[in-house]
């Protein structure tokens, strides 16, 4: 898999990956404006964020 530019920018994001404009929506993998290397590295990232996102959903429920 290669991995290719666009997606929404780290700018427009809070540090949970939640969108400052719906705080409701969080983003991870390929949904983010990034680029990365094949092998392996592109799955890695997908699966950091993802878990990434999910601990912010978390604590943005449990607030």
């Amino acid at each position: 898999a290669i991995s290719c530019a666009g997606g929404v920018k780290r700018e427009a994001l809070f540090e949970q990956l939640q969108l400052k404009s719906n705080p409701q929506v969080f983003l991870c993998g390929e949904m983010l404006d990034w680029d990365a290397p094949t092998g392996g590295y592109l799955l890695t990232a997908c699966f950091a964020t993802g878990r990434a996102a999910g601990e912010g959903v978390h604590q943005f429920l449990s607030n």
